[in-house]
């Protein structure tokens, strides 16, 4: 595995993983879109399930690249080729997601599993390159061609049952990797700060779709001090978020992690949040949703943003739990008093300001001393368990 990032020193996410970020938060701006349209002030529920169903397996082959380039990521050819492929279909996704999801699902599936069974002849690919992992990439390709057959067998059902035959692959894939895999992912443990590095990076790409929905908000509409207090409040928002997300990174980044699932899979609730969120943003400035549905998406946004950012730490450094559980009920009941507020751009600033609050509360433990649990990387090397 000497060939690969895996062991460069001071090792950053490369130029390819940053283009592939951009393209994958593009595709996830058509996503949150459909969070946008109301109908006389009401956002249709079943608009939100589409918008985390379709999230879900974007999500997915984002991780699962993720979790491939960690650990045996070349930067070479047949590496970029695959990804740069990917990223097309990923495009393909994208320009199907809105009004022609339904006529077009298919596609849709085609794409998605094309994806993943890139991502595993990459594996196979890497068994043939590093004699050390055979076991590892064996078994991991192995089980990612079989969620994605899974999935690519939904094509041959009618709906509703086509949708019920996708998400078993999926399904299939978490279940294995989060239940089954773990011991033979740790043969070669994650790359701690190249994990944390990525969905940190995204994070804060993400964080910027939030400021184009700010921005968006106030396009073609008539400015006013009340929308425009509204705005800075939204902004206001944001870089709370931005503050209470990097503020305590660096706790992260100092524990040596063994999968990474406990911070990779988590995210998926991140990012959720962080879209459900810069849709309240755009629809606080328009006031264009009514009350009852604005505390709903609050609620969803809120719950999945904190939940989805404290359980890695919650998993990864254990002295910190009873601060994290006590914090989280604060902000909880902090956002049970802003959904008492009587309008939207009332509700956005409680928000605001329950983030801010966390960001006082986080205090408490930035400098906690760490208890460092240490999983060398040569042990890839020989194949020891960590």
């Amino acid at each position: 595995m000497q060939n690969t990032k895996y062991f460069e020193a001071n090792r950053r996410a490369t130029w390819l993983e940053l283009f592939f970020d951009l393209i994958y938060v593009v595709t996830i701006g058509d996503v949150t879109h459909i969070l946008s349209h109301t109908h006389e002030g009401h956002l249709d529920p079943l608009q939100f399930w589409k918008f985390v169903l379709i999230f879900i397996p974007l999500w997915w082959i984002w991780a699962s690249h993720t979790m491939y380039a960690n650990r045996f990521d070349a930067d070479d050819r047949k590496h970029r080729l695959a990804t740069l492929f990917i990223m097309f279909l990923l495009i393909i996704i994208s320009g199907l997601i809105d009004q022609r999801f339904v006529t077009s699902f298919e596609t849709i599936v085609v794409c998605y599993v094309g994806a993943k069974y890139i991502i595993a002849m990459m594996y196979f690919v890497s068994k043939y390159r590093h004699k050390e992992s055979v076991e590892l990439t064996t078994v991991v390709g192995w089980v990612t061609v079989t969620g994605a057959t899974i999935s690519l067998a939904s094509i041959l059902f009618p709906a509703p049952q086509q949708y019920v035959v996708f998400y078993l692959g999926i399904l299939f894939d978490l279940v294995a990797f989060i239940f089954f895999l773990p011991r033979r992912l740790q043969v070669i443990s994650v790359h701690t700060e190249h994990l944390i590095e990525r969905v940190g990076l995204l994070t804060i790409i993400i964080l910027g779709e939030s400021v184009f929905s700010l921005s968006t908000g106030l396009a073609n509409i008539s400015w006013t001090v009340e929308r425009l207090l509204t705005a800075a409040t939204g902004f206001m928002m944001i870089s709370s978020i931005w503050w209470v997300y990097f503020n305590s990174f660096h706790l992260l980044t100092e524990q040596k992690l063994t999968t990474g699932h406990s911070v990779l899979y988590s995210h998926l609730f991140v990012f959720i949040g962080l879209s459900t969120l810069a849709s309240l943003i755009r629809h606080a400035i328009l006031d264009d949703m009514t009350v009852s549905d604005f505390r709903v998406l609050s609620v969803i946004g809120a719950v999945c943003f904190f939940i989805g950012k404290q359980y890695g730490y919650f998993m990864e450094r254990p002295e910190l739990r009873p601060q994290l559980v006590v914090n989280t009920l604060v902000v909880f009941v902090l956002t049970g008093f802003a959904l008492l507020l009587p309008r939207t751009d009332y509700i956005l600033l409680g928000l605001t300001a329950m983030v801010i609050c966390y960001a006082f509360l986080s205090l408490r433990y930035l400098n906690v001393p760490r208890e460092r649990h240490a999983h060398p990387r040569n042990s890839a090397i020989t194949g020891d368990q960590p």
